[in-house]
């Protein structure tokens, strides 16, 4: 091995290494500070955006089934405000099945202001049927970016717009893909909260069922005798309209529809009105029921194979669709309700009907 030269004398210029020299290690540059800031400001008004997108699609809850809530926020930065809300060009959300979709309805809002602006959207466009005015609704408006809080949970749709939009020169990020920082945690967790229903039925092929029960002090949700009286305040009943408003389904039992005579309607909650479906293997229902008024509400009577079949017939003629089982139980009722296209399905029933369908394992989610 060659020694190294003696280093030469002060204000002499060093001569040309005539030795092999170590190669120095390369070092990542790391970003000016200023840079990072930058980002770092910039994921954070991405996650605020999304979130408000997430925000706009729940607007929808319980109107769209079967297709998702969908939500579109166009922003762009406005140098003179730090006012988030005044980035704000335009927004939207796909009101109802058949309705223009949210995508068209923010670049509509947002006329000019949309060109070169971001698109915040909290699940990826899809259409069964082809539709692409989602993606051209933002090509045309002039969006350069589109930020997108989760892919379509449908095999056959994920990915495709997001395709479509990039083919088309438009930056797409997609949290946890492209855009990876704590920062969306929360936008991310609104973004799964508003379609919960559609990605648990996505993946496990049932509808997303939430058991709804009123509970004294003492842990009971119904007097021994049957005999029925409120046991929740104003703002709780406000809050199981609130519920119903925002499912496809309510499902009760015989006892229910014996001692109460519920309507099960979404009153003082404007829009959806959800389906009502008893539960009776018997079929030993009242002859005259609020239930049987199917001009507020449609309403199924689900039940055992032959049961009173003259009774069957009477509620044909008032409206009612009966619907027979060789084995009633709650997991065929939702096998039943998912063929139907149905995404979420509030149970207001009593103990017995509960205790039936939470050790059938289709209850999701309890609200007290």
């Amino acid at each position: 091995m060659l020694a190294p030269p003696a280093p030469p004398p002060l204000g002499v210029a060093p001569a040309r290494a005539s030795y092999p020299l170590r190669p120095v290690p390369s070092r990542r540059c790391l970003p000016a500070p200023r840079a990072v800031f930058a980002a770092a400001a910039s994921h954070a008004h991405d996650a605020v955006f999304l979130r408000r997108a997430a925000e706009v699609a729940d607007r929808s809850a319980g109107l769209t089934s079967p297709h998702p809530n969908f939500g579109c926020v166009i922003a762009r930065p406005q140098l003179e405000t730090e006012n988030l809300d005044a980035w704000v060009a335009g927004e939207g959300f796909l009101y109802a099945q058949g309705t223009p979709c949210a995508e068209l309805l923010a670049a509509y809002h947002a006329g000019e202001h949309a060109r070169g602006a971001t698109a915040y959207l909290n699940l990826e466009p899809g259409d069964c049927y082809g539709d692409s005015t989602a993606v051209s609704s933002l090509v045309q408006a002039g969006i350069t970016r589109v930020v997108v809080g989760l892919r379509h949970p449908l095999k056959h749709l994920r990915g495709k717009a997001i395709q479509s939009l990039r083919s088309e020169g438009i930056q797409v990020d997609v949290v946890g893909e492209d855009l990876q920082s704590k920062l969306f945690k929360e936008a991310l967790t609104s973004c799964l909260i508003v379609n919960a229903p559609l990605l648990y039925r996505a993946a496990f092929r049932v509808p997303f069922s939430v058991l709804k029960y009123a509970m004294t002090a003492d842990g009971k949700i119904a007097a021994s005798s049957g005999h029925a009286s409120w046991v929740s305040g104003r703002a709780s009943r406000g809050r199981v309209f609130e519920l119903r408003g925002r499912s496809d389904a309510v499902i009760v039992g015989g006892n229910t529809v014996r001692r109460d005579d519920p309507r099960l309607t979404a009153r003082h909650v404007k829009g959806h009105v959800p389906v009502r479906i008893v539960m009776s293997q018997t079929c030993n229902l009242p002859e005259e029921a609020n239930l049987w008024n199917v001009h507020e509400a449609y309403t199924i009577v689900a039940t055992q194979r032959g049961a009173r079949r003259d009774f069957q017939k009477k509620l044909a003629m008032k409206g009612v669709e009966v619907v027979e089982f060789d084995m009633l139980n709650p997991r065929d009722v939702m096998s039943y309700c998912y063929d139907r296209g149905y995404l979420s399905v509030l149970w207001e029933c009593g103990g017995t009907l509960s205790a039936a369908a939470i050790s059938a394992r289709v209850i999701h989610k309890f609200v007290s």
